[in-house]
């Protein structure tokens, strides 16, 4: 994604404030970084303030129409790489001459919204929809909320999302300039994961052990809506796997071993043509969602929720006899529901044929030492489902759990079920949906 210093400048001039608004319907996005201090120092290179007014800055880009190709290149040639709306948090700008001094970082960081407009020098024209600004010191996060008005009112769920930290300084015996970090695209039902350490245009005075380098270091991010969007319009099919609880902040390589592993799973089993003389044992699609998977040699670690996430859908393969990729599917989670939800396009092939006669199954495993070779793990299922009909179940009853697995383990809960539901965004076989 393209740096939007120009943006800051342009949509922050205006605002002087963030305003807290609670909201109905709202676009959520949370940017981890490697350091977020309760206090920051403003003005702490005043040659580089005397350029760019700011000491550090952080931007969400949104393409909301999932169409790159939209709304095009502005008046002045600057490119809008698909993104019809920026969300932007920025240090409080500077006015040179400055002198460097510290300050509350939760009273020191303002926000606001750009929206496409290709008339304008640097193609967005700031906003008055107000941005919540949220930060979670211990977390290392900062988080800003929207509601989906206006320019975001037709936000499409597999919009892509873009995000970007810039920090201003100036290089020794050179011009100033900003050092950054561009994560990776992902969606508002998906996250994503960047390496520490790796921002760019850093050299000295730059460096990982200067005061500000971890706040413009992306270690990831994740976005939600308080009210989900579906993935596929009105043919979503949503799997929703109703867990226990799931942490706000996934701890992933639990149990160090010698090869690649993912620590929980969560599957869905569809019956897609209610015949057992089909697929295996009846089983003809598998839609899975798997912990983020650890390399052969892991450490513990910890990853949010909403960046820990990956999944598909497969099919059976009579041929190669075993089930096949078919594609990645979107999936979010939510720690205060304990409910993780993927999505699938109900005209994807391996659900041809799904309707309320199709038999389905979901299961949770969680990956152990149990002592068991044949089954290294924990699992708990819910089972017979329908299309379209939510089936309960009870708690606390996850299957070959032995020690060190226990009611007591923190990763207990998200593989317990208490719920299982499979149904259509478009409600055709019930009347009585969410």
């Amino acid at each position: 994604m393209r740096s939007l210093l120009s943006l800051f400048a342009v949509v922050l001039a205006y605002t002087t404030t963030s305003i807290a608004v609670a909201q109905p319907n709202s676009l959520s996005v949370t940017l981890q970084l490697a350091n977020l201090p309760t206090t920051i120092t403003l003005c702490r290179d005043p040659t580089a303030i005397q350029t760019f007014s700011f000491d550090e800055g952080w931007q969400v880009g949104i393409d909301t129409d999932a169409n790159p190709a939209t709304p095009g290149v502005a008046s002045d040639g600057t490119n809008s790489g698909g993104v019809e709306v920026v969300l932007v948090a920025e240090t409080l700008q500077q006015t040179y001459p400055c002198s460097p001094h510290t300050a509350s970082t939760q009273s020191s960081v303002i926000a606001a919204i750009g929206v496409w407009d290709r008339t304008t020098p640097g193609g967005y024209m700031p906003s008055d929809i107000p941005v919540n600004l949220s930060f979670d010191f211990t977390a290392r996060t900062i988080t800003m909320t929207a509601p989906l008005i206006g320019p975001l009112a037709n936000m499409k769920g597999i919009a892509s999302i873009y995000t970007g930290a810039q920090g201003s300084y100036t290089p020794t015996g050179s011009t100033p300039n900003v050092a950054y970090d561009n994560g990776g695209t992902f969606s508002t039902l998906s996250g994503m994961t960047d390496p520490a350490g790796d921002v760019q245009q850093c050299s000295a005075p730059c460096s990982p052990t200067a005061s500000w380098y971890g706040l413009v270091d992306l270690l990831g991010a994740s976005a939600t809506t308080t009210a989900q969007i579906a993935a596929y319009g009105t043919g979503t099919v949503y799997f929703e796997f109703d867990m226990a609880g799931l942490p706000a902040t996934m701890s992933l390589c639990r149990y160090p071993q010698s090869s690649a592993f993912s620590d929980s799973e969560w599957d869905a089993a569809l019956d897609v043509d209610n015949n057992t003389n089909t697929g295996s044992g009846g089983l003809d699609t598998i839609v899975t969602a798997v912990t983020i998977p650890q390399a052969a040699t892991c450490a513990p670690n910890n990853v949010p929720l909403g960046q820990a996430l990956q999944a598909e859908i497969d099919h059976w393969d009579s041929t190669q006899n075993n089930f096949v990729k078919d594609a990645d599917l979107p999936v979010s989670a939510n720690a205060n529901t304990g409910k993780i939800v993927i999505q699938a396009d109900h005209n994807a092939t391996a659900l041809a044929g799904l309707s309320a006669h199709s038999l389905m199954g979901e299961d949770a495993i969680g990956a152990y030492p149990s002592g068991n070779s044949q089954q290294p793990y924990a699992y708990d299922t819910v089972s017979p489902l329908r299309l379209g009909t939510p089936v309960g179940s009870p708690g606390g009853n996850v299957q070959n759990c032995t020690s060190p697995c226990s009611t007591a383990v923190s990763w207990y809960p998200q593989i317990d079920f208490v719920g299982g539901y499979i149904h259509l965004a478009d409600h055709i076989f019930t009347g009585d949906f969410e």
